[in-house]
């Protein structure tokens, strides 16, 4: 049944849009391994994958009947990772002071639905997860946080709302709320009954993604970024504040430690590479380290258009 299920979803949302009105004679190696490697960038090369086992069995079918005699699929890799990130996808986190200017400016146009940019970025919930909150979810036991039980995505199609029972991970977890994001939850939940959802759209009913980057003027306001970073932007403060790589990964909802070591594990580590810095620069001739280094960079004009 999940497998139907994977296949029905990878279909109607990625392949039919991508393949749908071509002659399936006409498909070629080189534009699977196009759509791959743009489904691993706009989503996770593990979608990608998902992806490519569907329609390498769409092909296989369509070999074994005779209606293509070699499959376009078969032999397409998968995009290569990143060595340092692990992934194709870009991580790129706004730093909390431009997050901050972001929303006011988005407050100007959207009005209070400019503060979901701020819930998803100091949260990390995928937006479908958002979608799917009910105001019963917002909880204080044992520390102020968000309980994500369902995720509620959109189809890639039609925009048609998928309402499940669980998460992408199929397990729910605790999100924290920091002080900063915890008054909007509030504010949000005032006057509403516990099964309310706790971020409707204006009219009611779920907040539709198209809508509300619309109303935020997204491609304007967000600074080339993707509305998914605001979950990268989660994470990354997270591990400038000292969080272990496991708690964050938890707070994340992934399937492994790893996944998000692997998404995140260079923006640790800053601490001990600047302590190195120190050394090393006392090494070559600044008692100071780098505080002095930089001292003397600026009396000399070193580093600037005349240095290195």
């Amino acid at each position: 049944m999940r497998s139907w299920e994977s296949d029905e979803s990878a279909l109607r949302v990625h392949i039919v849009l991508a393949f749908g009105r071509l002659p399936i004679s006409s498909v070629s190696p080189v534009q699977v391994e196009r759509f791959l490697t743009d489904l691993a960038v706009s989503r996770s090369v593990r979608t990608a994958a998902r992806v490519r086992t569907t329609l390498r069995g769409l092909f296989r079918f369509a070999v074994r009947t005779r209606r293509l005699r070699l499959s376009p699929a078969e032999d397409v890799p998968l995009p290569r990772r990143d060595s340092r990130t692990g992934k194709v996808v870009e991580v790129d986190p706004f730093p909390l002071e431009l997050l901050l200017r972001v929303v006011e400016t988005q407050r100007e146009c959207a009005g209070r639905y400019a503060e979901i940019t701020l819930v998803l970025a100091l949260t990390g919930v995928r937006m479908g997860e958002l979608r799917g909150l009910r105001v019963r979810d917002v909880d204080a036991v044992p520390y102020p946080g968000l309980v994500v039980k369902r995720s509620v995505p959109q189809s890639g199609r039609t925009g048609a709302v998928i309402e499940r029972a669980t998460t992408k991970s199929g397990r729910s977890r605790v999100v924290p709320l920091s002080d900063r994001v915890r008054p909007i939850v509030a504010e949000w939940s005032v006057g509403r009954a516990p099964d309310d959802l706790l971020f409707p759209a204006p009219k009611g009913g779920y907040l539709h993604a198209q809508n509300w980057r619309r109303s935020v003027h997204w491609s304007s306001t967000g600074l080339g970024r993707r509305p998914h970073d605001l979950r990268h932007t989660a994470a990354s403060l997270w591990i400038a504040a000292g969080v272990d790589i496991k708690t964050v990964s938890s707070w994340l909802g992934h399937s492994t430690a790893k996944l998000t070591l692997d998404t995140y594990g260079h923006l640790m580590g800053t601490d001990a590479d600047r302590a190195a810095l120190e050394r090393v620069n006392r090494a070559l001739g600044h008692p100071a380290g780098t505080q002095g280094a930089s001292e003397s960079d600026q009396r000399t004009g070193a580093g600037s258009q005349n240095g290195l």
